[in-house]
């Protein structure tokens, strides 16, 4: 692992600097998508957010001790810490096999495969949405959808600014005429839609999208969101864990 850097600065050309060395964009791969990461069998939800904020320090060189080799690993995320306190959970936080294993054991008892929006970005070092330039979206996404029927709702964790989880699907879904019928069934509270999914032999399936409220530490800081209510919202809204 290579050791953390804490302390980047910006010049008048936008360039990151680290005690006077500057890094122009770097491009970054969803090396967890590449490795065909994760959807349970049978899974039923198919949670998506954007571009895991951890990857983008693995490759700056600014992993820090207690963060996670899988989706939401950065330790400033919520999302783990979440899940951990909803369903009764304790979960390392650290670099190890046993942390990825501890989270896949979640995802199994609740059906919930996890997966992103973006494939691959290009980024100064910033892991924030808006600072992701140049994306390729993830077309796996369909592959998923195509290769585990049972899936019947996605879940998003992002949905403001430009970049989110939320418009990037939707937009691949229309782009890859993969959906049809698209429909706002309810509008906050969460937001929901639904929408016929067309799948690689032709037929159709009835899919729901939920739009979560963001895990990130960014929309408790900006938005004024508290943890109490985001919880709340999870809680009512992901899979039980199955019997």
């Amino acid at each position: 692992m290579q050791p953390p850097v804490n302390f980047y600065f910006s010049n008048s050309r936008g360039a990151l600097r680290h005690d006077s060395c500057y890094f122009n964009f770097m491009r970054v791969e969803h090396r967890y998508i590449k490795e065909g990461l994760y959807t349970p069998k049978d899974a039923t939800g198919l949670l998506i957010g954007t571009f895991p904020s951890v990857l983008i320090r693995e490759k700056f060189g600014r992993l820090r001790a207690t963060d996670t080799d899988f989706f939401y690993g950065s330790i400033d995320n919520n999302f783990w810490p979440d899940l951990a306190a909803i369903y009764h959970r304790t979960f390392r936080f650290d670099w190890s096999e046993e942390a990825i294993e501890q989270r896949k054991d979640l995802l199994d008892g609740l059906g919930l495969a996890l997966s992103d929006a973006i494939f691959a970005c290009q980024t100064l070092g910033s892991a924030m949405d808006t600072a992701l330039q140049n994306i390729e979206l993830n077309k796996r996404l369909i592959q998923t959808l195509d290769n585990t029927p049972t899936i019947t709702t996605l879940y998003f964790t992002s949905s403001s600014g430009k970049v989110n989880a939320e418009s990037l699907t939707l937009r691949l879904l229309k782009e890859e005429g993969r959906s049809s019928g698209m429909k706002i069934t309810q509008q906050k509270g969460p937001r929901m839609r639904s929408f016929l999914f067309i799948d690689q032999d032709g037929k159709q399936r009835l899919i729901k999208t939920i739009t979560l409220y963001s895990p990130s530490p960014l929309a408790e800081q900006w938005g004024g969101l508290t943890r109490e209510k985001r919880r709340q919202q999870y809680e009512t809204f992901l899979p039980k864990l199955k019997k």
